[in-house]
């Protein structure tokens, strides 16, 4: 929990530094680090089902693995959030205007 609290935070401060959203970033780099937990749990349970239902693995495999399928997790949640941390180190392209076109010239010819 408390790596989820620095990871927004950290979020917070990188969009701020480079002009953007901070809350927004925020909200998003602690969604990519719920979401890689939560998909990938999802992931692997379904496969071990799958392994217990038609490959006749022990039912007790989850609770075998369950330390590392969580460490797999969390590593795949830090890999998210330093892709998001890298994307936020980039600095937005400054948006760059033509210049307008000089004034017409009247002398009367």
């Amino acid at each position: 929990m408390i790596l989820f609290i620095l990871a927004a935070y950290f979020a917070y401060k990188k969009a701020k530094s480079t002009g953007r959203s901070g809350i927004l970033w925020a909200f998003i780099t602690a969604g990519v680090y719920i979401g890689m937990q939560l998909l990938l749990g999802i992931g692997i349970g379904l496969f071990l089902a799958v392994g217990v239902e038609f490959f006749g693995w022990s039912e007790t495999v989850y609770t075998d693995f369950n330390l590392l399928i969580s460490a797999v997790c969390i590593v795949a949640s830090f890999g998210g959030v330093w892709l998001v941390f890298r994307y936020l180190d980039k600095m937005p392209a400054e948006e760059t205007f033509a210049a307008p076109p000089p004034p017409p010239t009247f002398d009367g010819k």
